[in-house]
């Protein structure tokens, strides 16, 4: 009857260590699939604020063309471009994003019948048409941000845990080799408050794998005054169980690639439209003052991304900086010199965000 008793608690151990694991293992996935989707939603965020911006450019490309050069074709062919950036962001944009670029697309028909009659209304509703779409990137940079925020909270936690690892270890060195369950349990103190910083940026499904971890390290630090061997089985499994949730991350939060690319580009974009936008306010005598902020903007532009850049990109935006400041210059004699200076700036500025 003994053995039969002890086969059945050890059974039911067994079971109940089994089911422990199934359960940590499916909150693990989850965890992972949840900060998954975060940055897969982070990169589609950002593709569709570069997408938003080209449209931005083209958009005023199409106005340049229709009102400085009377070019009703170079227009035309602008608000096809546009029409194209549109569909793009359409396709990775949250729902409210969504809806704006689904107003803009159906303002473009308009737009281009009134582009291709040349009626009077065309450089109006261009100007329009261009203002809502600065409305709708500015909706996608607000949303990007939003999820860069989520990411450096997984960030946050993830190097909490780390930390609270490492006290844990710590603990368990100053419990084996030093012999000291006082220094053990200082650095399971130090341990509470690594936790409690990473529960406080975790997600739910971490928050509730950093509770679990809380409870552990309770019962490790009252287990050094009790029984020594408990504690250090204790230890160990909040060791491992540490480790475990943060297997559960990815192994780091890194920019990929494509998303440096991505913000390198968007920040050339909003170059090139404020150069667009300089030329635009330098067709008139009393507007050269906006031109000259436009010209800052796009200077402020290329210097931030400068800072990211590779020695042969870095070179290329200095030399636009410096053209910017010539043009600048030029700009204060109020001429048609000026004008000129601004229409080759615009060049070069496309062949920067073509080189890319």
């Amino acid at each position: 009857m003994k053995k039969v008793t002890i086969m059945t608690l050890l059974v039911f151990g067994l079971v109940i260590g089994f089911s422990a694991s199934v359960v940590l293992a499916a909150e693990q996935t989850s965890q992972s699939k949840s900060e998954g989707k975060a940055e897969k939603g982070w990169n589609q965020a950002l593709k569709t604020q570069v997408s938003l911006a080209e449209a931005k450019v083209s958009l005023l490309k199409a106005r340049s063309e229709f009102w400085i050069n009377k070019n009703k074709e170079a227009s035309l062919r602008s608000l096809e471009e546009t029409k194209m950036y549109l569909k793009e962001a359409y396709q990775s944009a949250d729902q409210s994003t969504r809806a704006r670029i689904a107003g803009l697309k159906s303002q473009m028909e308009t737009v281009k019948n009134a582009v291709h009659k040349k009626s009077q209304q065309a450089g109006s509703k261009l100007t329009d048409l261009a203002d809502r779409s600065e409305a709708a990137l500015n909706t996608a940079i607000a949303e990007t941000s939003a999820r860069a925020t989520a990411m450096k909270g997984e960030t946050a936690t993830r190097l909490a845990l780390a930390q609270a690892k490492a006290s844990a270890m710590k603990a368990k060195i100053a419990l084996e080799i030093d012999k000291s369950p006082e220094k053990a349990k200082q650095a399971l103190t130090e341990a509470e408050g690594y936790l409690a910083e990473a529960k406080t940026s975790a997600s739910q499904w971490s928050g509730q794998g950093i509770a679990k971890l809380q409870t552990e390290t309770r019962e490790a630090k009252k287990a050094l005054t009790d029984n020594a061997r408990e504690a250090k089985r204790k230890l160990d499994a909040l060791i491992s169980h540490t480790g475990d949730q943060l297997k559960a991350y990815r192994t780091r939060v890194k920019e990929s690639e494509k998303v440096n690319l991505l913000r390198k580009r968007y920040a050339q974009l909003e170059a090139q439209a404020a150069i667009l936008k300089a030329r635009l306010a330098a067709e008139k005598a009393e507007t050269y003052e906006q031109a000259q902020l436009y010209l800052e903007e796009a200077k402020g532009w290329y210097t931030r991304t400068k800072s990211r850049a590779e020695d042969a990109s870095r070179q290329q935006l200095v030399a636009m900086e410096k053209r910017i400041d010539e043009a600048g210059v030029v700009l204060k004699e109020k001429g048609k010199q000026a004008r000129n200076k601004l229409s080759d700036l615009i060049i070069q500025a496309g062949e920067l965000v073509k080189g890319e």
